[in-house]
C-alpha cells in the first residue's frame, strides 16, 4: 500500500509540474526526466482516473475541466505530504544552506532573493565569484545551490532551473561620438575593456570576437562588471557586457551609454544548478523567488535606463 501510495503522490507531483512550468518538456526539465516519461506518467495517471487531464491538441497542452479540479487538489495533498515529510524528519528551515552565486546575480538578485527565503535555512553561507569556481564547489559538495553560467548543461546528476536569459550589448562612454555601426569601428578608436578570460562571461565574449575575426589588443581585464564598468564610465575603453552587470554598476550609468550590440547577437543564460534527490523542493522555490525578483525589482530597474534591453530579457523558462 505505500509502494502505492508513493506512486500516486509521484504522479500527482509531476502533473503539478507540467502545468506549472507550461509544459511536458519543461517540467521534465525541472523533474530531471525526460519528456517520454513525463508522458507517459501522465498517461498512466489519466488511465487510473479514467478522465482526460490534459488537452494535447493545443500547444502547450491545457488542462480539462477534470485537470482543473485535480491540480488544485493535487497541489493541496502534495503540500500536506511535504508537510508531513519535513515534521517527521524536525521540519522548518535547514540547519545551514551554503549557495554559490556569480557576481551579477549576487549583487543584484541575492539580496531580495535571500530576503525572500530567509526561512528555508537558520544559517547561510554565501559565496560569489566565477562560474568555474562555483561548479568545481558544487561537484566537491562544498555548496548546495548554484546560480551561474550554463557550464554544467551535460554534468550528470544535477538539477537544473533556467533563471535567466539576456543579450549581450555594447557599452561605450556617455562622451563617446564615434561611430557604433560595428565593433570594428568601436575597436579603432578605443580599447576594449575585458572581463577576466578565467570567467565563463569573459570566455564567451572572447569567443564572439573571435567569430567576427576581431582582435582587439589585450591591455586591460578585469573580474567584476563593477570594475568594467567604471573603466568604461570614465573613458577608458569600450566593452561587451550584459543588462545584469549594468545594473550591478549602477554607479557608473551616467558615464556609460549602453547599445545593441551590432551584428549579429548572443546571449548569456544564467541558471539554478543543484544536486539530484537533495533540498526537496527548495532548488525549484528558489528559482520561482529569483523569477519574481528578476521581473519585480530587476527589470524595471533596467527599463529606467534602456528599455529595449529589459524588453530583451527572458525571466525563467518563457
Amino acid at each position: 500500500m505505500s509502494t502505492r501510495l508513493n506512486l500516486e503522490l509521484r504522479a500527482l507531483e509531476v502533473f503539478v509540474t507540467v502545468i506549472e512550468a507550461g509544459g511536458m518538456t519543461a517540467a521534465a526539465k525541472r523533474l530531471g526526466s525526460t519528456q517520454s516519461a513525463v508522458s507517459q506518467t501522465i498517461g498512466h495517471l489519466e488511465e487510473s482516473l479514467e478522465v482526460k487531464l490534459l488537452d494535447r491538441t493545443v500547444r502547450p497542452p491545457r488542462r480539462t475541466a477534470a485537470g482543473d479540479r485535480l491540480y488544485d487538489r493535487a497541489r493541496a495533498l502534495l503540500e500536506d505530504a511535504h508537510a508531513v515529510s519535513q515534521a517527521v524528519r524536525g521540519g522548518g528551515a535547514l540547519p545551514h544552506l551554503r549557495v554559490g552565486l556569480v557576481d551579477t546575480f549576487a549583487a543584484t538578485v541575492g539580496p531580495h532573493l535571500i530576503q525572500a527565503l530567509s526561512g528555508a535555512a537558520r544559517q547561510w553561507s554565501v559565496r560569489s565569484g566565477l562560474s568555474p569556481d562555483h561548479e568545481e564547489a558544487l561537484l566537491a559538495r562544498e555548496v548546495d545551490i548554484v546560480v551561474a553560467g550554463d557550464v554544467m548543461q551535460d554534468t550528470p546528476g544535477l538539477v537544473r532551473y533556467d533563471l535567466l536569459r539576456e543579450p549581450f550589448c555594447l557599452a561605450v562612454p556617455a562622451s563617446y561620438d564615434g561611430k557604433v555601426k560595428s565593433l570594428l569601428e568601436v575597436s579603432q578608436a578605443l580599447d576594449l575593456v575585458r572581463y577576466s578570460s578565467r570567467s565563463f562571461f569573459g570566455r564567451r565574449v572572447e569567443s564572439h570576437l573571435r567569430r567576427l575575426r576581431l582582435e582587439p589588443p589585450r591591455r586591460l581585464e578585469f573580474d567584476t562588471a563593477d570594475a568594467v564598468m567604471a573603466m568604461v564610465g570614465a573613458g577608458v575603453g569600450w566593452a561587451i557586457t550584459t543588462p545584469l552587470c549594468f545594473l550591478q554598476a549602477l554607479a557608473h550609468a551616467e558615464r556609460v551609454r549602453c547599445l545593441p550590440l551590432p551584428g549579429p547577437g548572443f546571449s548569456r543564460q544564467l541558471t539554478l544548478f543543484a544536486r539530484e534527490q537533495e533540498l526537496d523542493d527548495l532548488p525549484v522555490r528558489i528559482a520561482d523567488a529569483a523569477a519574481q525578483v528578476l521581473k519585480r525589482d530587476c527589470l524595471p530597474a533596467i527599463a529606467r535606463h534602456a528599455a529595449w534591453m529589459a524588453e530583451d530579457m527572458v525571466v525563467g523558462e518563457e
